[in-house]
């Protein structure tokens, strides 16, 4: 992810869009983030205790925290729909760089959308680079956060069969990653998932680091060195180098993202299509990097289309 700012627009939102956080690497960490809360202020530090924050419009009680481990950042939260609720559920996986900046509050705003619509939604959180993650932490976090759907189906009656996982920047790259789990030789980090999603989306994401890591000192901090240095890691850490993934997929990308490069949906759509999987690649003219971030807008809405084809 480059260092450079995520183009400024005026739009009708809630939300704005706050500055962009650099990393003293002088790369990109997060592009700009929404706002956590309704008065659109950005993810505050405090809250990267692993304390909740409260997406606008929805209640404490429709929130269950699962958590899968002693850091306060190994928690999924579940959030259950008032009333009728629709089959299945959506995960979603936080960007950030895979850094410690950002967490899942980042996607406050697309848990409210989603769970208002009646979709049952579990907002993953893990542990960033230099805080617990990195190799192999962040993807064995990301890993059980996933299968806590699982844990939801039983004691809460969630259709974890019919999981759909999404994610947005660094978090498309780890959902598209968990998507392939069941693809991992026994022994690697994620392996024997106990929730195989049925769908897979990314928005923003890096999907072929491999190619990105010369480019991106974000991508070989996660992976702990360069494909150069230790490519068995990206081997089973890519999700480019893991298709045929054997499921629907979304890949969304903004032409005008100035953080992950538009090329990075194209190759890992090529790639996919070569081995066999279906993939709905959707090149926005004009999208910035957090542009997916927004309901109400039109990037968004086609990431919505793709969840409520998918699920229903």
């Amino acid at each position: 992810m480059r260092t450079g700012g995520t183009a400024r627009r005026t739009v009708l939102r809630s939300s704005v869009l706050s500055g962009a956080a650099l990393l003293a690497s002088a790369c990109t960490s997060t592009a700009a983030q929404p706002g956590a809360g309704p008065t659109g202020s950005p993810s505050s530090p405090e809250r990267l205790d692993g304390a909740p924050t409260l997406p606008q419009g929805l209640a404490e009680s429709q929130r269950t925290a699962y958590r899968y481990g002693a850091h306060p950042r190994q928690v999924a939260d579940l959030w259950l729909p008032e009333g009728d609720r629709r089959d299945g559920v959506v995960a979603l996986v936080h960007g950030g760089a895979w850094q410690v900046g950002t967490d899942r509050s980042n996607v406050d705003n697309t848990v409210a959308d989603l769970v208002g619509r009646g979709f049952v939604v579990l907002n993953c959180d893990y542990r960033g680079v230099d805080d617990g993650g990195g190799w192999t932490g962040t993807f064995t976090d990301v890993a059980a956060a996933l299968d806590q759907a699982a844990e939801a189906a039983s004691a809460q009656g969630v259709d974890a069969a019919r999981t759909l996982v999404l994610g947005h920047s660094a978090g498309g790259h780890l959902a598209m990653w968990a998507a392939a789990r069941r693809r991992l030789p026994a022994g690697a980090p994620g392996a024997d998932p106990r929730v195989v999603p049925v769908f897979a989306g990314s928005m923003s994401g890096v999907l072929h680091p491999t190619t990105l890591a010369a480019s991106d000192p974000n991508v070989v901090d996660v992976f702990g060195g360069t494909p150069a240095d230790v490519d068995d890691r990206y081997a089973v850490g890519d999700p480019a180098r893991l298709v045929a993934l054997g499921m629907p997929l979304f890949v969304l990308h903004g032409t005008a993202d100035e953080t992950v490069p538009p090329s990075q949906a194209q190759e890992f759509h090529d790639l996919a299509v070569a081995a066999g999987d279906d993939v709905d690649l959707q090149l926005v003219e004009g999208a910035t990097h957090g542009d997916p971030l927004f309901p109400g807008e039109p990037t968004w809405g086609r990431a919505l289309d793709w969840i409520v084809a998918s699920l229903g």
